[in-house]
């Protein structure tokens, strides 16, 4: 009986080892997998982290990822070092200025130039007309002067604008919106925003998103602005405030002047003089 007993006994307890054994495995595993699955969330949680970064003005989490633009067409111009460019509804064309001659150009959509005019103000580094096109304003990097131009080049006025920079790292990008407050570039060390009414700063703001700043427009049918960067080969997408909204590269550097048309994004090259067109995004 006691042999019986213990030869029934012997099997059930293999079984209850073998079922508690494979209970064990099936645990492991789950936890495996369980752990696996943590491990593929905290991965992809640390990449969005590292695609965005704080806004140092604000603390906002701002998109520092940046898609190329679609190149639609380039065209070759024969402009100097131009560095700026401005759309004029009125004559629905583009102007943009050189920073070797003190001349404004007037240039179709193609590049090909229709009149120039020199101005009095050296070291031109950005242009716009104001929303009726009545004025146009330029900036001065080296004199850190905003003048005032009636659009034939005749002189009206101008005003400094209190950068504490190298006249080499100065202003550099200028635009005007449906309020015509204009809004100011400054190059680097540091880049800024700047936003003047009347004459009278009201607001500026330390841009930390491109290694600097090349020029700047302001987008009505959005309602912000659109900013270049030289050295950082980049379009961002920024609010009125100064907040990075978007971002995209761009194929080339030395890209010195932005302007938007319909759904078409105009940037002139200082390195190679040429007009290229981007679809906008």
């Amino acid at each position: 009986m006691r042999l019986t007993f213990i030869e029934n006994l012997l099997p059930r307890m293999l079984r209850g080892f073998l079922l508690s054994l494979f209970s064990k495995n099936i645990q492991l595993l789950f936890l495996k997998r369980i752990k696996m699955k943590m491990l593929v969330s905290i991965y992809l949680f640390s990449m969005f982290l590292l695609g965005c970064q704080k806004d140092p003005s604000d603390g906002n989490v701002v998109n520092t990822d940046s898609t190329a633009l679609k190149l639609l067409y380039e065209y070759s111009t024969d402009i100097p070092e131009p560095s700026g460019l401005a759309y004029n509804s009125k004559t629905n064309t583009l102007f943009a200025v050189s920073d070797a001659n003190s001349t404004v150009y007037e240039i179709d959509f193609s590049g090909g130039i229709k009149q120039s005019f020199t101005i009095n103000s050296k070291d031109l580094e950005g242009i716009v007309f104001s929303a009726n096109c009545d004025t146009m304003y330029v900036v001065d990097e080296l004199n850190k002067v905003v003048a005032t131009y009636l659009p034939g080049g005749i002189k009206l006025s101008s005003f400094p604008v209190n950068v504490a920079t190298d006249p080499k790292n100065s202003l550099e990008g200028i635009t005007v919106d449906n309020n015509n407050h204009l809004f100011v570039l400054n190059e680097k060390s540091p880049s800024i925003l700047l936003e003047f009414v009347n004459q009278k700063e009201i607001y500026r703001r330390e841009l930390t998103y491109t290694s600097d700043c090349s020029d700047i427009f302001y987008d009505k049918a959005l309602d912000c602005l659109w900013m270049i960067s030289d050295e950082s080969q980049k379009v961002v997408k920024l609010s009125k405030s100064g907040q990075s909204l978007a971002q995209y590269s761009l194929p080339f550097e030395k890209g010195e002047g932005i302007t938007i048309v319909n759904d078409k994004i105009y940037i002139i090259n200082d390195g190679n003089s040429k007009l290229y067109v981007f679809q906008k995004p």
